[in-house]
């Protein structure tokens, strides 16, 4: 197993949000800034402009009417999520109850509520799955905006894919042997190994070992 520098994994956690920010998934910006901060970069534009970039892009979809049926739907999922917590901790205390009166009704009990949990956890990943899909589309309608948006976040990121790569050279590390995963995959320095599949949404990329003129 290939012993990473803390350095360099801040860096991909980094480049990682960042790259996510560009279709307007969410990762704390607090977070974001930490990292920043402990990595001590000089970065081409200032935080304070990339936060500004970032807020941007995540309000693009707000604008739209059918945002408030998503923010709707995303309400309803997390109360079922709380409910589905309920129910999970109702039969773990229902199954402790058995030991000491064991009774065909609490076992019938456990089981419906167990069954429940599991029809409950799959409604709520596949509103969470709808609600995914339907502000990826209110994104694809106001692309241009997105593509302008993310200019600065774009050229933030392939400066540190560029520090990622030194830093993996101090470290005596082949950057073919350590992977990132991104949504985007147009950065330049960088080579995709594997695509998005069912199991998976994001680019897995590797940093060239050089960088091209």
């Amino acid at each position: 197993m290939v012993l990473v520098s803390v350095r360099a994994r801040k860096l991909r956690e980094l480049i990682e949000a960042l790259d996510g920010y560009r279709i307007g998934r969410y990762t704390s910006l607090d977070k974001v800034e930490r990292l920043i901060h402990e990595l001590g970069l000089k970065l081409p534009y200032s935080w304070e402009e990339i936060r500004k970039d970032v807020e941007a892009i995540l309000a693009l979809p707000r604008t739209s009417p059918e945002y408030k049926r998503v923010e709707k739907m995303d309400r309803r999922a997390s109360l079922l999520t709380k409910l589905n917590l309920l129910l999970l901790l109702g039969a773990l205390l229902l199954y402790a109850f058995r030991f000491w009166q064991s009774s065909y009704l609490v076992d019938a009990a456990v089981l419906v509520m167990v069954v429940a949990s599991l029809v409950i956890a799959n409604v709520v990943y596949y509103i969470r799955a709808y609600a995914t899909v339907k502000v990826s589309a209110l994104y694809a309608e106001r692309l241009p905006e997105l593509e302008k948006l993310g200019f600065r976040i774009k050229a933030v990121i392939e400066y540190l894919l560029r520090q990622l790569r030194r830093e993996l050279r101090v470290a005596r590390i082949d950057p073919r042997e350590y992977r990132l995963k991104l949504w985007l995959p147009d950065y330049s320095g960088i080579k995709v190994v594997k695509k998005p599949s069912r199991f998976s949404s994001k680019y897995e990329v590797v940093v060239e070992r050089t960088e091209k003129s």
